[in-house]
């Protein structure tokens, strides 16, 4: 997607104003499916899959359970969620998220070794009223980074092979969106001062591999699921002002973050009652903070042509301090026959998200609490001589625990001090969601 905006005014100081208060703090973000889950019946079961999914859900689970499925299938349904995030005692306003989620799953007609062996498989969740949101804020003001990690575009796409022996394998990608662009401030041939606005939204991917083992009523599932980042870089250019000299600065950083994560699960795929046990390993220290440098040093010295071996870039934002996290995970699952060609499902979950932010112990206000979340799911299947058709819908209630950020104050000789009294955190994140599939 490309514009083109020219805007005319009579000066650019607001503009360059406006692009130096944005470059004051921002906050760790991350796709909907890393809060949620991906899917009705993997968000039922507390974001498990990685030995459990099924359907278009494997493409974000397990790319390798994919080969599982073995006829066309097309699935569209809706998902929402609201906050009530609090720091002390006031409570932080935050749009609620409302989206769209489509998925589809493919077989492969090979023929000879490779029959009824692959698939491809594809999942979308589209917010309605954004494709990403990046908001960046000074970190003295007080909020929640959780709420706007749900409000981005996910796209996945995957396919999975079944090898033989109980083993299967799968590999896809996952896209987020990216912002790049340039503005132009400069004097026209009236003397007056205006811009021109160039941006360009693009795609930047992460790497989803998966691998499984069946044994007996039993499956084991792995999965990796690289770094997804998705930066924002906005140069302005000042150009023909006069005997002004403007460098280039530099509105960039990181608006949407996924780390790097390992998803390990053991399940009981087989008889009316299934159960999944597993754990996510999330790489959080990788996190570089959300925002870089204003200023940055040219390429080649413009007095000698050299190589530029200077100092000049403005002070680079510090370590934000995010640790690793392992989140255990559980979900059930009981089915039920209704009758010739209908199945009911009823399903339930838990998992506990560990914070990776720090306390927020200096002038910073961007918070971030553990999570334990529970969910609740139902499930319909027809099949033959019915019409093939899947529902599913879930609820799912998440729990910030209370966190105390104990503040400090530099006293009159620059020693550490006690503030006034800790910041105390809490909330609760409701979500919710259908989906429809149809088999053709």
């Amino acid at each position: 997607m490309f514009r083109r905006i020219r805007r005319r005014g009579r000066g650019f100081a607001p503009l360059l104003a406006a692009g130096l208060a944005l470059a004051h703090g921002a906050a760790a973000q991350a796709s909907p499916e890393d809060v949620l889950g991906f899917g009705a019946r993997s968000s039922a079961l507390g974001a498990t899959g990685a030995a459990a999914a099924e359907g278009y859900e494997a493409v974000h689970a397990n790319p390798a359970l994919l080969s599982l499925s073995r006829e066309r299938r097309l699935t569209l349904g809706l998902a929402g969620a609201i906050f009530d995030l609090r720091a002390g005692d006031v409570r932080l306003s935050y749009a609620p998220l409302r989206g769209s989620v489509i998925g589809a799953t493919v077989p492969i007609p090979f023929g000879g070794a490779l029959a009824d062996r692959v698939t491809i498989g594809l999942g979308f969740f589209a917010p309605f009223d954004v494709v990403v949101r990046g908001r960046i804020l000074y970190p003295e003001t007080p909020q929640f980074p959780l709420a706007d990690r749900t409000q981005s575009v996910a796209v996945q796409a995957a396919l999975g092979a079944r090898v033989g022996r109980g083993v299967r394998v799968g590999a896809g990608f996952a896209a987020l969106a990216a912002l790049s662009g340039a503005v132009t401030v400069a004097t026209d041939a009236s003397g007056r001062v205006g811009t021109l606005v160039e941006d360009t939204l693009v795609a930047s991917y992460g790497p989803i591999l998966g691998a499984s083992y069946d044994v007996g009523a039993y499956r084991v599932g792995a999965a990796f699921r690289g770094a997804l980042v998705g930066r924002f870089n906005v140069v302005i250019h000042a150009e023909d002002l006069g005997g002004i000299a403007v460098p280039l600065l530099h509105i960039a950083g990181i608006a949407q973050y996924d780390p790097a994560q390992i998803a390990l699960e053991v399940a009981r795929v087989k008889g009316p009652w299934k159960v999944a046990i597993g754990a996510t390993y999330k790489r959080w220290s990788d996190y570089p903070g959300a925002l870089e440098a204003t200023v940055r040093c040219p390429e080649v010295d413009p007095e000698t042509g050299e190589p530029f071996a200077g100092s000049c870039a403005a002070p680079v934002p510090e370590d934000p301090g995010y640790s690793d996290t392992v989140v255990p995970r559980a979900g059930v699952e009981r089915s039920l026959a209704l009758g010739r060609g209908a199945t009911a499902y009823a399903r339930a979950g838990a998992f506990f998200e560990p914070s990776p932010a720090p306390e927020q112990t200096g002038a910073s206000n961007v918070y971030d609490n553990a999570r334990v979340a529970l969910s609740l799911g139902y499930g319909l299947a027809l099949s033959a001589p019915l019409p093939r058709l899947t529902l599913d819908l879930f609820g799912q209630v998440q729990l910030l625990l209370r966190r105390a950020h104990r503040k400090r104050e530099e006293g009159a000789a620059g020693d550490v001090e006690r503030g006034a009294g800790p910041v105390r955190t809490r909330g609760v994140l409701v979500a919710g969601g259908t989906t429809l599939g149809v088999a053709f």
